[in-house]
């Protein structure tokens, strides 16, 4: 059952991922983008956390996600960049006028799909 939710939550982190890369355009605000990333990140990361037998807790918190990994020896360092989607989960959203943080888009988009794939590979 574990594989089969985690195979659910990377559909839908690909169906994110495919709205954020529609969200590139500069005109679109930052906080619009990152927050669908974000979405993206997220579900990714719980979907790992199912497929290694743990239950992703209901957050948006992706330090939390990616302390659970680690504990369960998943070496997280590479991921610590990711802590900063976070941000897009909450203030983003409820923010008029959220702070740029000027990131680039299209490298985080393809940071993202990187991610979908290597867990797509460990699913099998």
């Amino acid at each position: 059952m574990a594989t089969s939710e985690a195979e659910r939550l990377l559909r839908i982190a690909r169906r994110d991922l495919r709205m954020a890369r529609r969200l590139l355009d500069p005109e679109v605000e930052e906080a619009s983008w990152g927050w669908a990333l974000q979405q993206t990140f997220e579900k990714t990361l719980k979907a790992w956390l199912q497929h290694l037998a743990v239950k992703p807790p209901h957050s948006h918190d992706i330090a939390r996600l990616l302390v659970l990994l680690e504990q369960a020896g998943v070496d997280v360092s590479e991921l610590l960049p990711l802590r900063a989607f976070t941000t897009f989960a909450v203030q983003g959203r409820y923010d008029d006028e959220p702070e740029e943080l000027g990131l680039d888009r299209v490298a985080w988009c393809q940071r993202a799909e990187a991610l979908i794939v290597h867990l797509q590979n460990l699913l099998g």
